[in-house]
């Protein structure tokens, strides 16, 4: 299986490990994709020497190959948003393009046939979509003869380069703007409870971001998930608003949050004067009816942009590649209060 390693066979990890660096620098020292200095590459070619390893002939004489491709590990997760999904997918063909470079896309929990992908040399790099924390697959992906680009940003990368929007900051900013207009309790709408549990990192990092940024300000806060496919949007909603009354929301919950737009209405809720709310989603889903959502705009095209061209520098071999955290900004619009002078 894909998660199966030879026993006895040393690895480019036992490599990093016995020479004192990092798995990327292994990688690179072999591919010859970056300058690496003297000094590291003697230390590297003696762990090689004392660990008696040889890199598969046929990964070498594919490193020197083309494909013309870029692959991209699609989730097929029932609890990810196949609308937001196929927005991502898009933007990251349309930046693909530009770069003279075709998509393959795989189904990303198939790990066998990822493996196999990057093996054979079908494309050359891959970017991997819907990233959780302990993601099994990055120990593996780590020591592909191809580079490889995660679009999410777990705590332990295995020395693969991230590429994400800071979903922590997000709910941070989403709150301090809150905050700042007069927002003293809140709630925060978040991923569903699956997607919670599988830890997938954007989720993870947009709940530290609201419980963190609560507790600096020291403002009334709680975290409801919302399975919207199976439970009722209305009853959520209202026992929301039953419970110590908040004066804001944030949402993180794109393909609830039109459930959540008519539950509010149907409540008879104004915004903002009854209740103030934040969404953390594309652009394209914060508009509802006649409303259009103060938003913490995720920029999708930017990430697609950001993930190819990381990809494509990695491809080249261009030096000073690092991982990309873009930053967000709030688009003030109908269910803020306008900020006092």
């Amino acid at each position: 299986s894909f998660l199966q390693r030879g026993a006895a066979m040393a690895t480019m990890s036992d490599i990093a490990r016995e020479a004192g660096v990092s798995l990327s620098t292994v990688s690179y020292a072999l591919s010859g994709k970056r300058a690496i200095s003297e000094t590291t590459r003697e230390r590297i070619n003696a762990a090689i020497t004392r660990l008696s390893y040889h890199p598969h002939a046929g990964a070498r004489a594919l490193a020197s190959q083309r494909a013309g491709a870029i692959g991209l590990a699609v989730p097929l997760a029932e609890d990810v948003d196949a609308h937001v999904v196929m927005m991502f997918v898009r933007s990251l063909m349309r930046a693909a393009h530009q770069a003279s470079h075709e998509i393959l896309l795989i189904a990303g929990e198939d790990h066998a046939a990822t493996a196999r992908v990057l093996a054979e040399g079908k494309v050359d790099a891959l970017v991997v979509m819907d990233v959780v924390e302990d993601d099994p697959r990055l120990p593996i992906l780590a020591e592909a003869a191809r580079p490889v680009v995660l679009l999410g940003y777990p705590s332990e990368a295995h020395g693969i380069l991230r590429v994400d929007f800071d979903f922590e900051q997000a709910s941070a900013l989403a709150v301090t703007e809150l905050h700042r207009r007069g927002a003293r309790r809140l709630v925060m709408i978040g991923s569903p409870s699956v997607t919670q549990t599988r830890h997938a990192t954007y989720a993870d990092r947009a709940t530290r971001g609201f419980r963190t940024t609560c507790e600096q300000l020291g403002l009334q806060a709680r975290h409801v998930v919302h399975d919207h496919e199976v439970d009722s949007t209305g009853q959520l909603v209202r026992a929301v608003l039953a419970q110590d009354r908040p004066d804001a929301l944030v949402i993180h919950n794109e393909s609830a949050l039109p459930a959540i737009h008519r539950a509010l209405t149907e409540e008879g809720i104004s915004m903002p004067s009854d209740l103030q709310v934040v969404a953390i989603a594309p652009r394209e889903t914060t508009l509802l009816g006649t409303v259009e959502y103060t938003a913490v705009e995720i920029p999708v095209e930017q990430i697609g942009r950001a993930a190819v061209t990381t990809a494509t520098d990695l491809i080249e071999g261009r030096s000073g590649v690092g991982d990309q955290l873009i930053a967000p900004s709030l688009i003030e619009r109908d269910t803020t209060h306008p900020l006092r002078p």
